[in-house]
């Protein structure tokens, strides 16, 4: 639990063992050992009671510098990278008055890193984590718009489904197969992800200073939650859904554009 803790909130992967490793990749819950674009958003989750107080020249300010701040703790992870300059650019778009739609900010952010470092084109975690933003950003909407159901169950599907077709190609090209298995656990385990990481990087902290008794106490939700994803992951390894290969995907990308 704690390397997972470790890669969940700081990207920190070295210590997780082999077995585990293997069961959230054949859960296609690889993205949740380490840290990923979306925790860039829930650290500004967790600076936004001091943001929501500043003026707005200081806000963009201490925005950026929290955006900076995280990047370097999680030791610039291309994940981190992409997220973080999307995430610039729509603060710094809402700060000169012209606000970026989602897109955009997409578009501006990843240019931008790329011609900062061209080198990050080749890397296989900057292009799965643009993919999936790209994904999310261009079809989760109207996939919500036409998957039936109620919205709490539609909208987590929509991203879902939308996220990992985009990076489908990818996987099938460098790991083989998906597990189809990857769209009932993701939506299983990533709602969980969240807390982790927002109460990892707060009570967290605090449970690091006291140590002893008071950790222990602190630490309750958060071993309950990692126990939640953990055990998703292991028991999704396990799910006969099959796992469709590169044909498999080509077929399904034809009919779906012929729809």
């Amino acid at each position: 639990q704690r390397s997972l803790l470790a890669g969940i909130t700081l990207g920190d992967d070295r210590a997780q063992p082999a077995d585990m490793t293997d069961a959230f990749r054949a859960a296609g819950l690889s993205h949740l050992l380490a840290v990923s674009g979306q925790n860039v958003a829930f650290a500004l989750v967790i600076a936004a009671p001091v943001l929501s107080r500043l003026r707005f020249g200081p806000r963009l300010a201490v925005t950026l510098a929290v955006l900076v701040a995280f990047a370097l703790l999680t030791r610039a992870e291309p994940s981190v990278l992409r997220a973080t300059a999307m995430a610039s650019v729509a603060a710094v778009g809402a700060a000169i008055g012209r606000p970026a739609s989602t897109l955009r900010a997409l578009a501006l952010g990843v240019a931008a890193i790329v011609l900062i470092d061209p080198l990050l084109a080749t890397s296989l975690g900057f292009r799965l984590s643009v993919a999936g933003a790209a994904g999310i950003v261009v079809g989760a909407g109207p996939l919500a718009g036409l998957l039936p159901g109620p919205r709490w169950l539609v909208t987590p599907l929509a991203v879902t489904l939308a996220a990992q077709a985009a990076v489908a190609p990818l996987l099938v090209a460098v790991f083989g197969p998906v597990p189809v298995a990857s769209v009932p656990a993701n939506l299983l385990a990533v709602p969980a992800a969240g807390p982790i990481m927002v109460w990892g990087l707060t009570a967290g902290l605090a449970a690091g200073v006291l140590g002893g008794p008071v950790a222990t106490v602190i630490h309750l939700p958060t071993r309950l939650l990692l126990g939640w994803v953990d055990g998703v992951a292991r028991a999704a390894a396990g799910w006969p859904l099959g796992a469709p290969g590169a044909r498999h995907l080509a077929v399904l990308g034809a009919l779906a554009a012929a729809a």
